[in-house]
């Protein structure tokens, strides 16, 4: 059904009318226009933002408080995509979409995948963990590359290059903004090492998915989790929820974690068993419309993370 509907909309996009900005960096902007920017997810909308120095002439495709792993595109979604001067998604294989649409048109407008910024890690099924494989999906890399504050800060780094050659007239713009933001996801970097470095605990306990790896690699800590990263999160199995309070209670947590816009129905009944409380973990796979109308970013909202990881590890 997603093919038949992905299809269709490429033929709507393709039936209307189409801005063609060039497929290559070195186009830059097309007629004299605004330089426009079409974020697929947070994350991508996210680092725009940062470099652009604010939302003019940047959209976001994902709706606020929409879970990012079951969002399908609208054929207006795919007009925007034409129209822009520049996409910028995440990539791997949840966003082979974007890469179908691109790759149809005559003239697709540039595009910027934040995989293909950095290393990339391959999906861990850890012990106790479902097994989302036998559910027919077959995601073998970890697509959430900016949970990690250094790969975002290359991210932005290789971004702000991206747009400064795309619109050169606004090159020193572009620049500064993304120095100022690095500079802010350095502090946050420091604030996590001074929780981690001295921690007395090093393993986390996750009643939902984990799409942590980057971060928990980086920091080195040990993770425990429900599902992987990339699953369509559904009820674990009942061998799962109790290998989890075992684990719980062997460590003796202060806590179990969730993610954002995860149902905490089975983090609480964890923590229940195993007298320990429940936190949540943001990951920035979207936002709250909350959180959008206020300007929450990455920095501040993985800084909230800092508290739960001195709650989580103390």
């Amino acid at each position: 059904m997603r093919i038949v509907f992905i299809l269709l909309s490429v033929f709507l996009l393709l039936s209307s009318c189409q801005k063609n900005s060039g497929g290559s960096a070195s186009d830059g902007v097309s007629g004299g226009d605004s330089f426009s920017v079409a974020a697929v997810d947070f994350p991508s909308y996210d680092a725009a933002r940062a470099v652009m120095g604010g939302t003019d002439d940047l959209v976001m495709l994902l709706p606020p408080g929409t879970e990012s792993h079951s969002y399908d595109p609208t054929p207006r979604d795919m007009v925007r995509l034409s129209e822009s001067d520049l996409v910028v998604y995440t990539g791997g294989p949840s966003d082979s979409w974007v890469e179908a649409i691109l790759s149809s048109l005559d003239s697709p407008p540039p595009s910027f995948a934040l995989t293909e910024q950095v290393e990339l890690l391959e999906e861990e099924h850890r012990e106790g963990m479902e097994d989302d494989h036998e559910a027919g999906h077959s995601h073998t890399i970890d697509e959430h590359v900016w949970t990690s504050p250094r790969n975002e800060m290359t991210i932005i780094r290789n971004l702000a290059s991206v747009m400064e050659e795309l619109d050169p007239d606004n090159a020193a713009r572009y620049e500064a903004n993304a120095g100022k933001y690095i500079e802010r996801i350095e502090q946050l970097d420091e604030a996590f090492h001074d929780v981690i470095d001295s921690a007395p605990r090093r393993t986390l306990i996750f009643a939902s998915r984990f799409p942590l790896l980057y971060f928990v690699r980086e920091y080195g800590l040990e993770y425990y989790a429900a599902f992987p990263g990339c699953a369509e999160e559904s009820e674990p199995s009942a061998r799962t929820v109790a290998f989890l309070i075992d684990k719980a209670r062997e460590l003796d947590v202060p806590c179990v974690l969730n993610i954002e816009m995860s149902s905490e129905m089975i983090a609480r009944i964890i923590a229940e068993e195993a007298d320990c409380g429940v936190r949540t973990f943001n990951t920035l796979h979207n936002v709250s419309a909350y959180d959008f109308r206020r300007g929450a970013d990455y920095v501040s909202l993985m800084g909230e993370n800092v508290d739960v990881l001195r709650e989580a590890l103390y």
